[in-house]
């Protein structure tokens, strides 16, 4: 008994530890990031103020080869003279976020008032040594150098970068719309989509140039390798399984514009299920919708990944006190519907009720509930240990019949 006292008793102190070291790291990244700042500044004040760890981030960003050794006044003497050339090229890897950042920043005389950025947007900044972080005049600041303030000016009138920031703005988008409702796809699998949904020829360089470095200001995507991933998928290979098992089962035909919609930054798809299990959720328990929200989202990831009802009812068991069977049984009809008509990165795009309208015959989506009874739909039986109709060439109960 005294023991386990003693196990407990140490496993607080080490969380208490763990929490306050967290904090810690917090307090000295906020210090690095919002120090006091003049401006304006030159690009060797701003250098100035980084250490040697940072300067060596900045040059392996600009990927200059041969100045590992070089001491920091080197370093910074080397930076002054490759960053301006690297913002020559840089530019043409923007999306119309970024672009408009640094245009606004030159037009306001090299500042302005940041905007609500991730950290690891501030580290993306500070990585390429062009735009720098700090407090002037008691207000968080993003600042340039003097030095590039000229050349950034001039951008607005250059037809070609306005129309490659533009194109990539689009690629970006695009890319994360076919891996928010795909999962998963390879790398000639996502050029070749690019290419059908612009109707245009994509140079593979560029476009990998630009995503990768879209990924380090948005950190959307999961590469491995050749295959590129929602930053919500953890088995990137299963996704791809379960594609190569349909193979007779076309990518659900999204549009241009679903793409681009479903591309914008923390996209989620709200349809009437979606909308009809929040109202649920705030009617029958004490929470505000913004909440019911959230746990809406994390079943449509949940479906997304494989979960069954099964898994997600003993997710929200954790959340909520079912005291009432019939509760339960509601809450589990909305749960249920919201399943089969969540598009599934396993399905290739399709909710499980598309697929039913494809395989009328043959497959059905996820037991019946009371809201897809009350449409009169038929459900044709298929037993669990029976090829699955998909064609996956698993057991029903293994795949489909989950």
């Amino acid at each position: 008994m005294h023991d386990g006292k003693d196990q407990e008793q140490y496993m607080k102190q080490l969380l208490t530890g763990l929490k306050e070291r967290r904090r810690e790291e917090e307090e000295k990244r906020y210090q690095r990031y919002w120090a006091e700042i003049k401006v304006p500044f030159t690009l060797d004040e701003g250098l100035s103020k980084y250490t040697k760890h940072e300067l060596d981030t900045i040059r392996k960003t600009l990927n200059i080869k041969d100045a590992s050794s070089l001491k920091k006044a080197e370093l910074i003497i080397l930076l002054q003279e490759k960053i301006p050339e690297y913002l020559e090229q840089i530019v043409f890897q923007l999306d119309v976020e970024r672009f408009e950042l640094l245009t606004n920043i030159a037009k306001n005389n090299g500042q302005i008032i940041a905007p609500n950025v991730t950290n690891d947007q501030i580290e993306y900044f500070r990585a390429n040594g062009l735009i720098y972080t700090g407090t002037f005049e008691k207000k968080k600041i993003l600042a340039a150098p003097k030095e590039l303030i000229g050349q950034i000016t001039a951008w607005k009138d250059n037809v070609n970068i306005r129309a490659t920031v533009k194109r990539n703005t689009e690629w970006i988008k695009l890319t994360h719309g076919l891996l928010y409702y795909y999962g998963t796809l390879t790398r000639a699998q996502l050029v070749q989509m690019l290419e059908e949904t612009t109707k245009e020829s994509i140079n593979i360089e560029e476009f990998l140039a630009v995503i990768l470095n879209a990924n380090s200001y948005f950190d959307e995507i999961h590469i491995d390798n050749e295959l590129y991933s929602n930053f919500r998928v953890f088995d990137p290979e299963r996704v791809l399984q379960e594609h190569q098992s349909r193979s007779s089962v076309p990518f659900y035909p999204f549009t241009k514009q679903q793409l681009l919609t479903a591309g914008e930054p923390g996209f989620v798809e709200k349809n009437q299920s979606y909308v009809q299990l929040v109202k649920f959720l705030t009617k029958n328990f004490e929470i505000d919708w913004e909440e019911a929200d959230k746990i809406a989202e994390e079943c449509v990831y949940a479906t997304r990944i494989g979960d069954g009802p099964n898994d997600i009812l003993e997710y929200l068991s954790h959340i909520f006190d079912f005291d009432d069977m019939e509760i339960v049984q509601e809450f589990m009809d909305e749960v249920v519907h919201l399943m089969n008509n969540t598009r599934e990165w396993f399905l290739k795009g399709y909710t499980s009720t598309e697929l039913l309208a494809q395989e009328q015959n043959h497959l059905r989506p996820l037991p019946v509930t009371k809201q897809n009874r009350d449409k009169g739909k038929k459900v044709v039986k298929i037993g669990r240990n029976a090829p699955c109709p998909c064609g996956s060439g698993k057991k029903y109960k293994k795949c489909c019949g989950r």
